[in-house]
């Protein structure tokens, strides 16, 4: 498992009033839970170590024997301690991340966001406290090689990790030891990393062939099969707008929750669409596709999404066609509205890249 972490910390350009130096245990853990109640009112930013993932390293636990190499399966945890220097403020965070297989981002104990496919990175921008702040990830290994970024402490549990490990509060144990480097961005066998962007630029090589469990040898019945994936921003995001590249054999109807976006008929030619939300808890990417033809014959669906958020700041996030959207092959009155139960609907089948 891996999982590949860059901060850009943006701090307030007017320094604080200078303050006394913490000279006990007692003043030290005086200030740390004084930050906890304290609020945030920047008024202009400076950029504190651009975001710079090319340099950025994949990190996981002592388990892993050489660069690269197996880990254990199951869950880790992480953790990153961050205290401004003397007269800064903090005020955000800009967080790129991945982890092979899957992660879950705490800041000061609360869950920010998570990621599933390590070959896409998210992006979540977080709102800071004025002094101690903590991020924290749970790193999942499925059963495949793993890693994360910067330099932090890791957790190797025989038993889950203290639930108050991702909180400012929550003590390291002692126990706990400096992540291990697997390699620089790029290495195998991770690669190339695609990462949202302020201007979309999406492609649909990472992307799945995806249909139903019809399919025999290769061919599907004819007819109209109903798609659906919903998308939940982070916690504290505000969904603002999507880019959808999108294309069926033989032809396809997207909607974004319930408004008709756009339709294709050339399975040879993909379309790319930006859509603006309005504020929403979740957004319903719904698909009608259709295989042409009186006779079994080859039908696929194929799709990417970048979806933008926006707080006080902007984060990205993609998904592609997989086992995660979900299909019905009857017809499925309402099926495009965000209210829509699909609760029973079975996951779509990937027929190949």
């Amino acid at each position: 498992m891996l999982q590949e972490l860059v901060l850009d910390v943006r701090k307030a350009l007017e320094s604080s009033r200078p303050q006394r130096q913490a000279d006990s245990s007692f003043d030290r853990i005086k200030s740390s839970f004084a930050c906890q109640f304290s609020s945030v009112n920047p008024r202009a930013f400076l950029p504190w170590g651009f975001v710079r993932h090319r340099t950025s390293k994949w990190i996981w636990t002592n388990e892993v024997t050489q660069p690269g190499g197996d880990a254990p399966i199951g869950a880790r945890a992480f953790r990153k301690d961050f205290t401004p220097p003397l007269g800064k403020t903090p005020a955000q965070a800009d967080i790129i991340m991945t982890v092979d297989n899957g992660l879950t981002l705490y800041v000061n104990g609360g869950q920010v966001g998570t990621g599933g496919d390590f070959r896409f990175a998210e992006h979540f921008c977080v709102a800071l406290r004025p002094c101690l702040n903590v991020f924290a990830v749970t790193g999942l290994n499925a059963g495949v090689p793993l890693a994360c970024l910067p330099p932090s402490k890791s957790h190797t549990p025989t038993a889950p990790p203290p639930l108050s490990f991702p909180t400012p509060l929550g003590a390291i144990p002692l126990r706990w030891t400096p992540a291990i480097a697997q390699g620089a961005y790029g290495v195998a066998p991770w690669g190339q990393i695609t990462i949202p962007s302020t201007t979309p630029v999406l492609s649909l090589t990472a992307a799945n062939w995806i249909w139903t469990s019809e399919v025999v040898n290769g061919n599907a019945p004819a007819g109209a099969r109903y798609f659906r994936r919903t998308y939940y921003p982070p916690t504290g995001q505000t969904v603002t707008s999507a880019t959808v590249i999108i294309v069926a054999d033989d032809a396809y109807s997207l909607t974004v929750n319930g408004v008709p976006v756009g339709s294709g008929t050339d399975f040879h030619i993909a379309q790319t669409y930006t859509v603006n939300l309005a504020p929403a808890p979740y957004v319903v990417f719904a698909v009608v596709a259709t295989n042409g033809g009186t006779v079994n014959n080859p039908a696929g669906l194929l799709v990417a999404v970048e979806i933008m958020s926006q707080c006080n700041c902007i984060s990205g996030a993609y998904f592609i066609s997989d086992g995660s959207w979900k299909f019905n092959t009857g017809t499925s009155v309402g099926f495009e509205l965000p209210g829509f139960d699909d609760s029973k609907w079975p996951a779509a089948v990937i027929e190949g890249p």
